[in-house]
């Protein structure tokens, strides 16, 4: 998937270039990998955190024509205001031709409407939010969607089981081998409550 960022190259570096791009809108940002030198760039600021609130933010890949030559990348790290939670720095990463790269898919969840076990009033445990895979630039799922239709309380979804497009490859196929499971419904504290008052209860009555 291909992001619309706009991406200019920098001159400037250091704290103060960086407060002042801040001050002015703009966030600071490198181009590193492919046995390549460095490159600064920036970012506007509202487009990269509009960017930043999509799940397949980290699955984009840009491209930007730098001097002569036309290079691809994506984003590798984003760094936030502790505060505000503005964007303050972003990293990207070349993509070497005919390179497999390492993205972060992000894991959803449909149709629970066709659940029994949603039905019931299960809940799902989902073990792995983001799933690490190897894969060609131009074969970037979005998302890896789970079907929870006909699942009952009790239902896993394994790894080994879903069906991934081709050429994508868990990074740690056995640390994930399972990815979420529909649990049921726990109705914690007040629950165990009322059963002690209850207890207590029946305790006093024998009295």
């Amino acid at each position: 998937m291909s992001s619309s960022l706009k991406i200019a190259k920098r001159e400037t570096s250091g704290k103060k270039a960086a407060r002042r791009m801040r001050h002015n809108g703009l966030v600071p940002g490198i181009i590193y990998g492919d046995s390549k030198e460095p490159t600064l760039v920036e970012i506007g600021e509202k487009e990269l955190k509009i960017e930043c609130q999509s799940a397949a933010f980290f699955g984009h890949t840009i491209e930007l024509r730098l001097g002569s030559v036309l290079e691809k990348f994506i984003p590798k790290k984003v760094d936030f205001h502790p505060v505000t939670d503005a964007p303050i720095h972003v990293d990207f990463q070349r993509i070497s031709k005919g390179e497999k790269i390492k993205v972060s898919i992000p894991v959803e969840f449909i149709n629970d409407d066709k659940s029994p076990g949603m039905k019931k009033g299960g809940v799902i445990n989902c073990i792995v939010h983001r799933l690490e895979c190897y894969c060609s630039p131009d074969s970037i799922p979005e998302k890896i969607s789970l079907d929870l239709s006909g699942r009952e309380i009790g239902s896993s979804f394994i790894l080994a089981e879903i069906e991934l497009p081709e050429e994508v490859v868990p990074v740690n196929a056995e640390r994930d081998a399972v990815i979420a499971t529909i649990v049921g419904a726990r109705t914690g504290a007040t629950d165990d409550a009322s059963e002690s008052t209850e207890t207590d209860d029946a305790s006093a009555s024998n009295t």
